[in-house]
């Protein structure tokens, strides 16, 4: 089972906006994506999807921050969820990745 949590939905008539944070097999992922004209107006493409992926191999550090048993994908979702549940939560995510030391891969497309 790979859980995952919605972050964020905007739907308008200019812009939709998906973010999720789940675990793909044993990694954990953030994933979003942007379409519409203002995408358009901002990266010269209506289209934006971009991941940031933290390796399995890497994640004790993220339950050890947050007093979560090692394993726990769902507890650690519900912890993380609320940080990161706005607008700016990929980059958010990324910056606490940094600042925690926690290494991780992106993918922007």
């Amino acid at each position: 089972m790979n859980p995952s949590i919605e972050l964020l939905t905007i739907k308008r008539a200019d812009v939709r906006v998906y973010m999720n944070l789940g675990f793909e097999g044993e990694d954990l992922k953030f994933d979003g994506h942007d379409l519409g004209t203002t995408v358009d107006e901002h990266w010269g493409s209506s289209e934006y999807e971009y991941t940031a992926t933290v390796l399995a191999k890497d994640l004790a550090a993220l339950y050890a921050l947050h007093g979560i048993v090692p394993g726990d994908k769902e507890a650690l979702l519900q912890a993380l969820a609320p940080l990161f549940s706005n607008n700016s939560g990929y980059t958010l995510f990324k910056k606490y990745l940094t600042k925690e030391g926690i290494p991780f891969d992106t993918f922007t497309y």
